[in-house]
C-alpha cells in the first residue's frame, strides 16, 4: 500500500484509514500516524470521536486500512 496524497485525492465518507499527522510547529516538526474517518472536510478521531484541530497539525496523507488478521486456531 502507498500513502495517497490528500491533495490528489480524499478516502471515502465515514470510513477509517491510516493518516499522517505533520505537525510544523516550530522547534516540534514530526509526523504522526493516526486512525481517522472523514465526514466531508471533517476528519475524526477514532479512538474518541474528537474532530482533528489544525492548530496541531495537518493531515497529509493516508491509505486504507489493512486487513484483519486470519483467524488462528492456536
Amino acid at each position: 500500500m502507498n500513502w495517497i496524497n490528500v491533495k490528489d485525492r480524499l478516502p471515502p465518507n465515514d470510513v477509517y484509514v491510516l493518516v499522517n499527522i505533520y505537525d510544523g510547529r516550530p522547534k516540534v516538526s514530526m509526523n504522526m500516524i493516526h486512525i481517522a474517518a472523514r465526514w466531508d472536510h471533517i476528519w475524526i478521531d477514532d479512538h474518541n470521536g474528537d474532530h482533528y484541530n489544525p492548530k496541531y497539525g495537518t493531515i497529509t496523507h493516508w491509505m486504507p486500512l489493512p486487513d484483519k488478521p486470519e483467524k488462528n486456531n492456536e
